[in-house]
């Protein structure tokens, strides 16, 4: 071929490939941008991914986007998922997004003492699980023993932590990183120190949950942790609240007289001991300070109403911490987690009775 016929052909090839290059380069004028994320569903196609693109005004030129696909042979290499577009994107960046899978993450955080139900409804305001669907996973039996956990459901075991979670991820994926986050900050030496003591890990755990929900003060978690151990040492009834209100079906945040008589496996007023699981999912410090009680011999505590609590070795300087603190309320409901003269539930108290 005569020079004149490579340069005129050279030419070409550059001025189509330059072409090209400005085609795939090229993004959606900005001041018209209003897609801010685009959701590839699972098992879609090549042909369905870009119609969804198109559709959605995401390509300037949907051809440029096929022909780099299919010139690379990348076409069953796009993921599916939910892709954050901020700012309008070129063919070739949404290209490089989807071979590489880089899906919107957002960031949930799970707080210290939140249940099963909290989570749920956590999730489902971000539209990441549906509330149902979580709490069918949450509390099956058959899921909890996938997980290696010990409980009938997962409550106690989904570690609260700042996590980045992404559209699709099934209820269990979702448990699958959480569980996993509890095992790595529940270590062996928290287990083994745990067993020393005579308790199992699924016990731990729910004196964990319980001084979760007792108070979110730091100094006090192990001064509760002791006063739960010391109970169950002397075969007193536990009478936390919080898992009265965690067995009740309904609660409209005013416990009752009746609520602490009624009958189920959670209330520490009716029955001796833990109750029969986890009533939150306990944070990290929770978890130490139920391992490693505080050295004392208190016995009871009552709320002294500004997010702190008194302690008290013996039943009289309880009452008379909750004749100090609870002044003006009902004296058979005071908060008190023990018994105050009259109990929570109003009947007579008396001093525990020995272990047998």
């Amino acid at each position: 071929m005569p020079v004149r016929k490579w340069s005129i052909a050279a030419a070409v090839v550059l001025a189509a490939a330059l072409v090209f290059l400005f085609v795939v380069t090229a993004r959606p004028p900005r001041d018209q941008w209003r897609i801010t994320k685009v959701f590839i569903p699972k098992g879609s196609t090549f042909p369905e991914i870009e119609k969804t693109l198109a559709g959605k005004g995401a390509l300037l030129y949907p051809l440029a986007f096929r022909i780099l696909t299919i010139g690379t042979m990348t076409g069953t290499k796009l993921q599916h998922g939910e892709y954050a577009l901020p700012t309008p994107p070129s063919a070739l960046e949404l290209w490089r997004k989807l071979v590489s899978g880089d899906v919107a993450k957002y960031q949930v955080t799970i707080f210290d003492g939140s249940t099963l139900y909290d989570i749920a409804k956590t999730l489902g305001t971000l539209e990441l699980a549906d509330p149902g669907n979580f709490l069918a996973a949450a509390t099956s039996p058959d899921v909890a023993g996938k997980m290696g956990t010990p409980g009938p459901t997962l409550e106690g075991y989904l570690f609260p932590d700042t996590y980045l979670f992404v559209k699709e991820m099934s209820p269990e994926e979702i448990i699958g990183i959480m569980v996993r986050r509890f095992h790595k900050k529940f270590t062996p030496e928290m287990e083994r120190m745990a067993e020393k003591d005579g308790f199992t890990p699924h016990q731990i755990v729910t004196i964990a949950s319980i001084i979760e929900k007792e108070t979110g003060m730091e100094a006090e978690k192990h001064l509760i942790s002791a006063v739960i151990r010391k109970r169950l040492s002397l075969g007193m009834p536990l009478q936390m609240d919080p898992t009265v209100i965690y067995g009740l079906k309904k609660f409209d945040g005013n416990l009752t007289r009746k609520d602490l008589r009624t009958l189920h496996p959670y209330n520490t007023y009716q029955n001796p001991g833990l109750p029969p699981g986890p009533i939150s999912n306990p944070g990290h410090s929770s978890l130490q300070a139920a391992v490693k009680p505080a050295d004392t011999d208190y016995l009871y505590f009552v709320s002294r109403n500004d997010g702190s609590h008194q302690f008290s070795r013996d039943l009289r300087e309880h009452n008379q911490a909750v004749a100090v603190y609870q002044k003006g309320g009902d004296p058979d409901m005071a908060r008190s987690d023990g018994p105050v003269g009259k109990s929570n539930s109003g009947e007579e108290a008396s001093t525990p009775p020995p272990r047998p």
